[in-house]
C-alpha cells in the first residue's frame, strides 16, 4: 500500500472541517505559521464540526490534549482540517482534529494532530445533553450521528 493510500485509510472516519490559506498576517518572524493561529483554527473548525454532528451549539472548549506539532506551514500553504468524534460523555464530546498542508500536486503533509474536548452548557452550567430527550430526538431524526 502506498503512503497516500495509508493516509486515506487513516482519515476514513474523518470529515473535512475547513480550509485556510496561510497568509502573511499568520506568520512568525521566521515565516512559519504561528502555533496559536493553527490552534484557533482547530478549535473553531472542530466546534463547527461538532455542532453539525450532534445538533447542539451551546458548548465551550474545555481542553486541547495531545497537541503534536509535526511540521511547519508557510505562507501560501493551503491547510485542510479533518475531524472526527472520538467519544461522548454525559455533557462532553471529544474530537480528534488533524491538519494537513495540501500541495497543488495532490500531496499532503500533516502539520498538527490534537484532541479537543467540549462541554455542552445550559444556563451557563454543564448540561447532560447526551442523556436528554433533545438528543434522542436528534438521533431519531436521521440526521448526522456522532
Amino acid at each position: 500500500m502506498t503512503e497516500e493510500q495509508n493516509l486515506n485509510e487513516e482519515l476514513r472516519d474523518f470529515g473535512i472541517v475547513t480550509r485556510h490559506l496561510v497568509m502573511e498576517k499568520d506568520l512568525n518572524y521566521f515565516g512559519n505559521l504561528f502555533g496559536g493561529v493553527i490552534l484557533s483554527w482547530l478549535d473553531e473548525g472542530s466546534a463547527l464540526f461538532i455542532m453539525d454532528r450532534i445538533g447542539y451549539s451551546n458548548f465551550v472548549t474545555v481542553s486541547m490534549a495531545d497537541v503534536v506539532f509535526k511540521a511547519p506551514a508557510r505562507r501560501g500553504d493551503a491547510v485542510v482540517l479533518y475531524s472526527r468524534i472520538l467519544s461522548t460523555g454525559r455533557s462532553s464530546v471529544t474530537a480528534q482534529t488533524r491538519a494537513f498542508v495540501h500541495d497543488n500536486r495532490g500531496g499532503r503533509r500533516e502539520i498538527i494532530d490534537c484532541k479537543i474536548t467540549f462541554v455542552c452548557l445550559q444556563d451557563g452550567k454543564p448540561y447532560a445533553y447526551f442523556e436528554s430527550e433533545e438528543y434522542r430526538a436528534w438521533m431519531q431524526s436521521g440526521r448526522k450521528k456522532p
